[in-house]
Formats: C-alpha cells, structure tokens, sequence
C-alpha cells in the first residue's frame, strides 16, 4: 500500500525468501526488506540483496528494535529503517526520502546507537566486499570448502577472507561472527 501510495504505477514484485528476492532485484528501483527473512537473517540478508540489488535503495521495514540497529544496518549499506509498528504515512514518506537520494534513520539520530554498536559499525563498514560476501555464507554456518564453491574461489583465498574478516570485527571464531549478523534483544554479545 506505502508504495502504491508514492507510485502508483509502480511494478511490484514480492519474494518470501532472500534466494527470490535475490533473484528478482536485478533492475529494481527501491528494495524493502525484512531482516527476518526465513532462509537468510539480519546483516546475512541486507548484503546478499545489496550485492545483486545495484545501486537501487534498500530500504530495512522491521519489527525489531534492537538498539544500535539503525547503526549496523546502515554500515552495512541499506539507506534507511522503517519499524513495522509506524503509520502507513511514515512508510511513505521513507520511501519518498530515499527514492529521493537521502537516508532515513529517524532512530541514528535520536542518539540509538550506543559506544558498542558504534564500534560494531565502524567494523563492519572496514570490510571490503568479498569480505561481506564471505561473513554473509559464514553466517549461515557454510563451510570454507562450501563458501569457495558457491562464490567461486579457492578455499586458501576464502581461509584468508575468514582470517580478516574475524581480526577486523575483534572476534575470536566463526559462531561469534555469525551471532554478530542477527538482530534480536537478546544479542548482548560484548564487542571489544
């Protein structure tokens, strides 16, 4: 309804999963996501759209109110939050402001994100591409042999990307890594 409200001659194209969303984004105009997709979770969603989305707007509508969120999921490239409990109006003036060219965090700039979340940011935003490729299939438990060959790379080069990955975010493994990709209150994992 938001974006018929915006544009009402919009083509919309709906996906239950990330793996169709991923399919159908080549080409979109604006992606609205939910970070609570069943195949994919959190930050593992926003990168495998925003790799394939182009330079269209992701535009992150969820029910979650971790605090910091709008922090994480800006450095790692989505170019405004909506919560699912906001009026239809605000929905559609997000949508407005970021086809427009500009973000929407209302929360980052109520002052949401703390010291730890900030720090997480800053992290998240140091990683190269692969490195965001490599940290999205880590996420969901993939192995190194299996990461190389769905992104078509040696298994020494996505060892290496592993390695950096985990020096630049300051954890010690892999699991810590992947509890750091979801958004839910009970994610109080310190960040050092």
């Amino acid at each position: 309804m938001a974006i018929r409200s915006v544009h009402a001659d919009a083509h919309i194209v709906e996906a239950g999963t990330i793996g169709d969303a991923v399919l159908a984004a080549p080409g979109v105009n604006l992606v609205l996501l939910d970070l609570g997709m069943p195949d994919r979770r959190g930050l593992a969603a926003l990168f495998a759209l925003r790799e394939v989305s182009g330079d269209a707007p992701v535009l992150v509508v969820t029910g979650n109110e971790a605090t910091g969120l709008s922090a994480r999921i800006r450095a790692a490239g989505a170019v405004g939050l909506v919560s699912k409990t906001a009026p239809l109006s605000q929905l559609c003036e997000a949508i407005r402001c970021v086809r427009g060219g500009d973000s929407w965090f209302p929360q980052l700039e109520q002052g949401a994100a703390t010291p730890v979340t900030t720090a997480f940011a800053s992290r998240l935003e140091s990683l190269s591409l692969a490195e965001r490729r490599i940290l999205a299939a880590m996420s969901d438990g993939s192995l190194n042999k299996q990461i190389a060959y769905r992104l078509g790379l040696s298994e020494i080069t996505v060892k290496q990307h592993v390695k950096a990955v985990l020096r630049k975010l300051k954890v010690l493994n892999r699991t810590q890594a992947a509890i750091l990709m979801q958004f839910d209150e009970t994610n109080s994992m310190p960040l050092h």
